[in-house]
């Protein structure tokens, strides 16, 4: 995977463990800042996990230059992105739309909500401390833990809120929710359904278990260490979710 810098980005604001490039005229550069180094240390401590590598941010205040740095990374010539796409996390950097374009630019986003700003950052730099100590690094080797990577994103970012957890259990109700993990990170409510679960294996199993299964790459081996089956931890957590 590549990930050469992008020459547009001239200004730079640097703290303990990351560096944001950005634009020198994006207003967004220092909330942006703020917020990655909150959330550096704020996930270091839910996970009782460091950093291993210096982290660095690019704000990019088009979605052309967001596009370009993900057809070089992802080697996909010519890719579009979806309107509500607007970040990634993986291998020590984070790539953002920058706030300033979502209303041109962007669908699903609010660039005048700051939680949801911060929520954003901290979803993509858990994905980037996921990869620091998954076994298969840029999760380009995995087997059916989609549902655990999204899930664990959207849990420690606090993007698992009240409504969209809501929305989660009243879809489990009416329809009985996903049969197996594989149908967890599918659909309009895969980040309630992935959230809830990895809130449940937290909640019940312990966050210390929770940050131990960050390194595997294959489903398998997280059931193992819950010592449970894929349909038994279904129906307990269906349990919870509709006790609820």
């Amino acid at each position: 995977m590549s990930f050469a810098q992008d020459t547009t980005l001239t200004a730079r604001l640097s703290g303990e463990g990351y560096t944001l490039h950005h634009d020198a005229a994006d207003s967004q550069a220092v909330p942006i800042q703020e917020y990655t180094e909150m959330g550096i240390r704020e996930l270091e401590r839910f996970f009782g996990k460091k950093f291993k590598n210096h982290v660095n941010v690019y704000l990019f205040k088009s979605r052309e230059e967001l596009d370009k740095q993900w057809q070089n990374a992802w080697g996909i010539p010519g890719f579009k992105s979806e309107c509500w796409m607007v970040g990634s996390g993986l291998a020590s950097r984070l790539d953002l739309l920058s706030p300033v374009a979502w209303k041109e630019q962007a669908c699903e986003h609010d660039p005048n909500d700051k939680v949801e700003i911060k929520r954003l950052v901290y979803h993509e730099l858990t994905h980037v401390l996921h990869s620091d100590y998954n076994r298969s690094g840029e999760f380009d080797n995995i087997n059916n833990i989609d549902w655990f990577v999204e899930g664990v994103a959207t849990y420690s970012s606090g993007q698992l809120d009240a409504e969209r957890y809501g929305d989660m259990i009243q879809y489990v109700k009416q329809t009985g929710g996903p049969g197996a993990l594989s149908e967890f990170w599918k659909g309009q409510h895969k980040y309630g359904l992935s959230g809830s679960m990895v809130s449940y294996i937290d909640k019940t199993y312990g966050r210390a278990l929770l940050s131990q299964l960050l390194e595997y790459n294959d489903v398998k081996d997280i059931l193992s260490d819950l010592k449970i089956t894929e349909k038994q931890l279904i129906v307990e957590w269906k349990a919870q979710v509709i006790g609820n």
